[in-house]
């Protein structure tokens, strides 16, 4: 014999539909994101420190990044099969010249998109190139 639906059992005007949940004013996190120029990855404004899954915190995400001047270019992997990656290197741009050319070439790209939009003034573009 197959099994019976509740509402088979009780009769359809015996099962009652869930009362409605009552309102309940909600203080909303709001979390801004910010678009890197470069690559357009979008980044929150606070990066979260987790506990395992669990986040205990926030901090400011570039307040959490340390500036090191000796800074890689970038890096390289190995592939060992099956989504796993043997030991990196960190490499220069001599080591890289054609991703070394595009990345230099999107980042002026990025730095005339911010003086057009008026974000970044030429003032500060100088000051930096004054050596």
């Amino acid at each position: 014999m197959p099994r019976l639906k509740r509402s088979e059992k009780l009769g359809a005007a015996a099962v009652r539909p869930a009362p409605a949940a009552p309102e309940v004013a909600k203080e909303v996190e709001r979390i801004v994101y910010f678009l890197c120029p470069l690559c357009g990855r979008s980044t929150p404004e606070k990066r979260a420190i987790k506990i395992g899954y669990i986040t205990v915190d926030r901090v400011d995400y570039f307040g959490s990044i340390e500036w090191d001047p000796n800074k890689a270019f970038g890096f390289v992997r190995e592939a060992k099969g099956r989504g796993s990656f043997a030991d990196f290197e960190y490499i220069g741009p001599e080591e890289a010249p054609e991703l070394f050319e595009a990345v230099k070439a999107r980042f002026i790209q990025a730095l005339e998109e911010w003086v057009n939009k008026k974000w970044i003034s030429r003032e500060e573009l100088e000051r930096l190139l004054v050596v």
